[in-house]
């Protein structure tokens, strides 16, 4: 159970500070002022991402925040990647870690999630419409 909520809506409310601060600086500087965070809620834990901070996109690409699903006995990855094609996709999995790098119209994309215990040859994937699904086999824990 959640004991200290001041706590985690203080950390909210500095990265959503952080998150505009970064926004206000893309708008001046005439990038794209796209953004996002890494938010992971484990029971009743917050867990804020790596790098604790909020995920801003750097110089011409762009980084995507992934949504990581378990849906019975599959983990779902679901990532907008507006203008990619299949043959502008490149998927990786090293140990938990899932890396996504694309091409698109006008965007460089690239993404990571941490997901649960999977299996690494049931990786399969389908992009329609500007939407990646990625989707593993989970291994019972």
């Amino acid at each position: 159970m959640i004991h200290d909520q001041e706590d985690i809506f203080g950390r909210m409310d500095a990265m959503i500070a952080s998150l505009l601060a970064g926004m206000g600086d893309r708008f001046m500087s005439g990038r794209s002022p796209a953004g996002g965070f890494r938010i992971v809620i484990e029971g009743d834990n917050f867990i804020p991402d790596d790098q604790g901070s909020a995920v801003v996109p750097s110089g011409d690409v762009v980084e995507p925040v992934p949504e990581v699903h378990r849906v019975g006995d599959e983990i779902k990855v679901v990532i907008g990647l507006p203008g990619v094609t299949d043959e502008n996709l490149n998927i990786r999995l090293s140990g938990r870690t899932l890396a996504i790098d694309a091409s698109g119209d006008l965007q460089t994309y690239h993404t990571t999630a941490v997901l649960p215990a999977v299996d690494p040859h049931s990786l399969r994937h389908s992009i329609r419409n500007g939407v990646l699904e990625v989707t593993l086999k989970a291994v019972p824990t």
